[in-house]
């Protein structure tokens, strides 16, 4: 009787997962440095999407999906309470209500902790810019 052959990627996506993060980072800060407030939180669900494909349940409490998706579908919910975001100027000679400047300052602050969230998500998963590995000895 044969045995059966196993099949293993010659490729690893590990390259192209970190290839497509950065590039939705740099789609982050332009969106944010642009005042689109909008299209830079739904960018940031993507960034999630890319990170999150990492994340088991009940492995480590720092990695945990379940209660790392409960903190990040938080952020929307105050988004949300907030109201919803509006990017467009007002026409003419219109200007913002100061309703809607406060709002938008709100939005601002709320989708900063999304992304600051992200980052270290990013990190804690060996993703992003730091790594912390006990086995290397540097000293």
């Amino acid at each position: 009787m044969e045995s059966e052959e196993i099949k293993i990627s010659k490729h690893s996506s590990g390259v192209s997962i970190i290839i497509r993060l950065d590039q939705l980072w740099k789609n982050c800060h332009s969106y944010k440095r642009n005042g689109q407030y909008r299209r830079w939180n739904e960018e940031l669900d993507s960034v999630w999407l890319e990170l999150a494909r990492d994340l088991k349940e009940d492995v480590d409490e720092t990695k945990d999906y379940k209660k790392l998706k409960d903190v990040f579908d938080g952020f929307d919910k105050e988004i949300k309470k907030i109201g919803q975001i509006i990017d467009e100027r007002p026409a003419g000679f219109e200007e913002l209500t100061k309703e809607q400047i406060e709002n938008r300052n709100k939005h601002y602050e709320k989708i900063m902790e999304k992304q600051l969230f992200l980052a270290r998500l990013e990190n804690k998963i060996g993703k992003g810019t730091s790594w912390d590995d006990e086995d290397d000895d540097w000293d």
